[in-house]
């Protein structure tokens, strides 16, 4: 994990879809926040951007600042944060637990996936009630970013969770967070792409951006598994959403809504 006196140098982009990996020099993390995406560097990277930008004309640069780490940390944290049966911290403290509640120890550096964004809080949300009904095994979590899903499945009963995503730092991340939960023996950290083959599982879970739905639900990839949590999504893309599931997806209804981002659970009724 970086210094707390670590400066950060953060870009905020409006517009376009970042790749599924950007291979920048100095870049820390990316985090997408609605039509903005916001990139974090080492240091000053205005140089680095200006090439970004003729190879993706669809972004444009909107406002850059910069802070130590630590004060990102503290702007980051709300603790501990409550969602649904869980509890969040990013620090090791002592939490008192209802029953029934489940500790979720995330630090999640400048990777996406603390649990403040509405996407995370609707797949939190999801796997909770989905466990309430049903016991998925196998779980297969694309996009992991700092392994809270693929954690919180764990620690839900999940005995065998792979975990999936194209960035290293993102991989580096989970790796800790999971061994700060105790789940390193069930979570399976793997850098791969979500478009390639994927492990076999029970649930799938996406929590990735519209533009990335688009293309991974265009073929019958959906039927392989028995249920899916998907998220990343705004509620004006529902329709377009539900147009693209293939007949064998059934979709839980009501949907799950958090600030205007849709979660589905879906059960597939092809098993």
């Amino acid at each position: 994990m970086l210094d707390p006196e670590q400066t950060l140098y953060v870009y905020e982009l409006k517009g376009g879809v970042p790749p599924a990996y950007l291979e920048l020099d100095g870049l820390l993390g990316v985090w997408p926040e609605a039509d903005y995406t916001y990139l974090f560097f080492t240091s000053p990277a205005e140089a680095i951007l200006e090439s970004f930008f003729q190879q993706h004309p669809g972004f444009s640069l909107t406002r850059h600042y910069q802070m130590p780490y630590g004060q990102w940390q503290q702007l980051a944290a709300q603790e501990p944060l409550i969602i649904d049966r869980f509890s969040i911290i990013t620090r090791q403290q002592s939490v008192e637990l209802m029953p029934g509640e489940i500790l979720l120890w995330i630090d999640p550096g400048v990777i996406f996936g603390s649990g403040l964004h509405p996407t995370t809080r609707g797949c939190l949300r999801a796997l909770s009630q989905l466990y309430a009904e049903a016991r998925p095994v196998r779980v297969l979590d694309l996009g992991t970013g700092t392994g809270i899903l693929a954690i919180a499945a764990a620690k839900l009963g999940a005995e065998q969770v792979e975990a999936l995503d194209l960035n290293p730092m993102a991989i580096s991340t989970a790796a800790a967070n999971c061994e700060r939960n105790g789940v390193s023996d069930m979570v399976r950290l793997i850098r791969g792409d979500a478009r390639d083959h994927l492990p076999d599982a029970e649930l799938l879970c996406v929590n990735i951006h519209f533009d990335f739905l688009e293309v991974f639900f265009d073929g019958p990839v959906l039927c392989n598994y028995r249920w899916a949590i998907i998220g990343g999504f705004l509620k004006e893309k529902l329709a377009r959403v539900r147009e693209l599931l293939p007949s064998c997806a059934k979709v839980k209804e009501p949907v799950l809504e958090e600030k205007g981002w849709i979660t589905l659970i879906v059960k597939i009724e092809s098993h």
